[in-house]
């Protein structure tokens, strides 16, 4: 989908791609598809602090990057919204919430694509060609791999082990090359994993 975005993008006078992943409220996803496709200029997940106006706004970045090389390439994870540090530029009008409780963000995709068209006309008089992508869970949907194959057929024997000798409210995980038994209760206690925007891989 970053390909196709990216083939969108150098194809069209002042060409800008956006590509919405999923992430509603941790950026793996958009992080890592980032670092596979080297042509990726910005970047935004729910753990990164950032604006939209301003002087180091991403408006400005994307158009100064356009104009620099012609296209810009933007990858975004669905929850992006939760690293805005004005609470003026916040995207969603309504809290909405899912049969969970998680909350429903509006799609972020589709504002950037209007917003970053109407910043580069009404700010620096200039036409942009923005393609949004959504591949929804699309991304998921593919065939497994060998490597998927033989993850899911330990982490599926060992369920089995565990049940058979006795223990209940477990799960399974790989943890420093090894296979655990997992408490469900210490999973939930644990809360959820983050992108840390102080790593070296970030």
């Amino acid at each position: 989908m970053i390909d196709a975005a990216y083939t969108e993008a150098v194809s069209s006078f002042n060409g800008i791609g956006i590509v919405k992943l999923m992430g509603r409220y941790a950026g793996f996803i958009a992080h890592h598809a980032s670092l596979v496709h080297n042509e990726v200029d910005f970047c935004l997940i729910p753990e990164l602090p950032y604006e939209l106006n301003g002087p180091k706004g991403l408006y400005k970045q994307v158009i100064e990057r356009v104009k620099a090389k012609g296209h810009c390439l933007v990858v975004v994870a669905e929850g992006a919204e939760e690293g805005l540090i004005n609470p003026n530029e916040k995207i969603t009008a309504v809290e909405k919430h899912d049969g969970s409780g998680n909350l429903i963000y509006d799609d972020i995709g589709n504002f950037l694509e209007q917003a970053i068209k109407d910043y580069a006309e009404n700010q620096h008089q200039m036409t942009v060609n923005v393609t949004a992508i959504d591949p929804t869970y699309a991304i998921r949907s593919v065939a497994a791999n060998g490597g998927d194959t033989q993850l899911c057929t330990h982490l599926a024997q060992h369920a089995v082990h565990g049940a058979m000798y006795g223990f209940t409210g477990f799960s399974t995980g790989k943890i420093r090359n090894s296979m655990c038994y997992i408490p469900v209760i210490t999973m939930m206690e644990g809360g959820s994993n983050k992108v840390s925007i102080r790593s070296r891989i970030w």
